[in-house]
């Protein structure tokens, strides 16, 4: 096995874990985003990410389309002059808490 198939990319690595925190599969999420899964396998092998899907990853799991851009090698660290995009839940007061957890509620409803 080449090298390139043995070592997922830095990307496909966030990827599953974002996966492995959802619990979900590949399948999974090409339905919830519309990204073929041949897709999946060009990221595993080193292939970037477009902007687009880039933006659509992000959305998906919820995170930082910065914190997603970076990730994907499509943006450094100090070009998205990224400091911190998911707070320590420990650091966040009971109202901050519960505030987070409606929106992502909403979210889920696919109210917001």
């Amino acid at each position: 096995m080449a090298a390139e198939e043995s070592t997922p990319s830095s990307w496909w690595q966030y990827v599953q874990a974002n996966l492995d925190n959802q619990g979900w599969t590949t399948g999974d999420l090409a339905r919830h985003t519309g990204i073929d899964r041949s897709r999946f396998t060009d990221w595993r092998r080193g292939r970037s990410v477009s902007i687009e899907n880039a933006r659509t990853i992000a959305r998906v799991f919820g995170a930082s389309p910065l914190e997603v851009m970076v990730a994907a090698g499509l943006l450094t660290e100090q070009e998205a002059q990224l400091r911190r995009t998911r707070p320590d839940p420990a650091a966040l007061t009971d109202e901050e808490l519960l505030a987070e957890l409606g929106r992502r509620l909403r979210r889920a409803d696919g109210k917001v």
